[in-house]
């Protein structure tokens, strides 16, 4: 994973997506349980970080480094808390999501909100983002300023 972007292409990513679009269109609507609804946040939590560094890559045009990495972890780990435990946040975030799934479906029908169950218990799911950050890390290199090779950049150090 060398450009810009090619974070949302890893394994870790699709299998994410994957889970998401089945959970939400065929599992949720079969069984709507418990398990339904932590398996989305686990998801939606692991895959955040990914696709936050995949936009900022692809703006900039270079690969993301250990700021932007850091960052993008703790922005997702604070806003899925901040959604799961203060009312009006979580309310303001239903707002935003169901419009864009209203615009993403031509302004077709009424602008609704999502509904985002509120339990403090979701936060369990917090700890996938240490995953989030080691499929970010593993084998992931950036040029530095002004060099054409590139350095490797994992959560050990590597010799040069």
């Amino acid at each position: 994973m060398n450009r810009p972007g090619d974070l949302l292409l890893s394994p870790w990513a699709l299998v994410s997506v994957s889970v998401i679009l089945v959970n939400d269109h065929v599992l949720k609507g079969a069984f709507g349980n418990t398990m339904t609804g932590k398996l989305s946040d686990v998801a939606g939590v692991f895959l955040f970080p990914l696709l936050l560094l995949s936009v900022l890559e692809v703006l900039r045009r270079k690969l993301a480094g250990r700021a932007a990495i850091a960052w993008s972890i703790a922005v997702t780990g604070i806003g899925f808390t901040a959604v799961k435990t203060v009312s009006p946040i979580g309310d303001a975030y239903e707002w935003v999501i169901g419009f864009f799934r209203w615009t993403a479906g031509g302004f077709r029908g009424e602008l609704l909100p999502i509904v985002v169950f509120r339990d403090p218990s979701d936060l369990w799911v917090l700890p996938i983002l240490f995953a989030s950050y080691l499929v970010v890390t593993h084998n992931r290199t950036r040029a530095p300023e002004g060099a054409p090779e590139h350095e490797v950049i994992s959560p050990v150090p590597h010799p040069t």
